[in-house]
C-alpha cells in the first residue's frame, strides 16, 4: 500500500506522487485550484498514507463533530519526510518544518482488518472506536486556504491534507 500507484484512477502513495503535480487551475465550472491535480488532465489526485493513529478528534461534548481530524505516524521515515515535503514545499512562501495533519467535514470509514478491496465490499467502521496505535490507510487529497500577509492581502497560502476516507488495517489490542 505504501508504494501503491493507479495512474487511471488519479490514486499515488504518498511518496510516489506524479513529479509535475501542480495546484489545479481556476475554472467557473470545476475550480480545482486549490486541489492538488495531475498535471496532464488537472484531476485531483487522491493520496494514500499508511501509517498508526497517534491522535483523532471525532466528538465534541460526546457528539459528533462537523470537522474530524486524525494525525499518523507515518509507517516509515521515508513517508514522514514525504509528507512534511509536501506539505512545506506547496505552502507560500515555502515552509522550512511543517506540521501536518488531516481534516475533512465527512469522513468514510472502513473494517480492512481481514481484506482491503472494494469500499463496497468492506463494511463501515466506527471512528469512536479508533485508536492510538492503530493501523491505518489515509485517503486524502492536498488542498491549500490562503493567509493574510503583513498588508492585509491573500498573498499567502498553506498547504494541509483533507482526509476522504480511513480503513482501518489492523486494530492495537
Amino acid at each position: 500500500l505504501s508504494t501503491y500507484e493507479n495512474r487511471k484512477a488519479n490514486i499515488y502513495s504518498l511518496c510516489h506522487l506524479p513529479l509535475m503535480a501542480r495546484w489545479g487551475r481556476s475554472d467557473p465550472y470545476t475550480d480545482h485550484s486549490k486541489i492538488l491535480c495531475n498535471p496532464v488532465t488537472d484531476e485531483p489526485i487522491l493520496i494514500w498514507m499508511v501509517g498508526h493513529i497517534s491522535s483523532t478528534w471525532f466528538l465534541r461534548n460526546h457528539e459528533p463533530d462537523r470537522q474530524c481530524s486524525v494525525t499518523i505516524v507515518p509507517i516509515s521515515k521515508t513517508a514522514g519526510r514525504c509528507a512534511n515535503q509536501l506539505i512545506c514545499g506547496f505552502s507560500q512562501p515555502q515552509l522550512r518544518s511543517c506540521w501536518s495533519f488531516c481534516r475533512s467535514y465527512s469522513t468514510d470509514l472502513y473494517d480492512a482488518r481481514e481484506v482491503f478491496c472494494s469500499k463496497s465490499e468492506m463494511l463501515a467502521y466506527p471512528a469512536t472506536h479508533l485508536k492510538k496505535k492503530d493501523l491505518v490507510l489515509l485517503e486524502a487529497r492536498l488542498i491549500r486556504y490562503f493567509l493574510k500577509d503583513d498588508k492585509g492581502r491573500y498573498s499567502h497560502f498553506r498547504a494541509q491534507f483533507e482526509l476522504h476516507a480511513i480503513s482501518l488495517l489492523h486494530s492495537h489490542d
